[in-house]
Parts: structure tokens; sequence; C-alpha cells
């Protein structure tokens, strides 16, 4: 099963669109962002999966760029903001 997000995040002081594409696989989901600003979307490139499960997701982190770092780790924290409202609301 397969669905679509769209959620934001905080990046230097500026909120953010994302569109993420959920796949389950198994006992894992897949988040694969797509970023609504071109150049950010630039910074993500290849690096855009993010997995979890229904409720916590846990973000890979690139580690030969801290701007790179920085921009996942500001999504996976629009992730969890997003499932843990889901999860407190039931919905």
């Amino acid at each position: 099963m397969s669905s679509l997000l769209s959620l934001g995040f905080e990046y230097k002081d500026c909120h953010h669109s994302f569109l993420a594409r959920v796949k389950e696989t198994g006992n894992e989901i897949e988040y694969h962002v797509t970023l609504m600003n071109g150049e950010l979307e630039k910074l993500l490139y290849g690096n855009y999966i993010i997995t979890g499960c229904s409720n916590h997701v846990v973000a890979d982190l690139p580690a030969d760029n801290q701007e790179d770092q920085h921009l996942k780790f500001r999504i996976a924290q629009g992730l969890n903001k997003y499932l843990q409202q889901k999860t407190l609301t039931g919905i």
C-alpha cells in the first residue's frame, strides 16, 4: 500500500513543505521525500528516503556534508511531529 503526505518543517528559520510517499515494506515504512523547494531538493538528491515504523522515523544522515545532515534531520523532525500527532489523535 502506498499513500502521499503533504507536510512541513523548519529549516534555517523558514518554513518549507515536502511530500512524502509512504511505502510499507514488511515491518518498516519508507518515506520517499520530495521537497517543494528546488535548491533544497538538490541538497537532498540521492538521499531522500527516511525509514521508520508506525509512530516514529529514523533519519540515516549522510556523513559527508553537515548541511545535508541538518536538512534531513529537520525533515525527519517534521515527519515525527506528524506521526506523534497522528498517534495522539488516533487518526
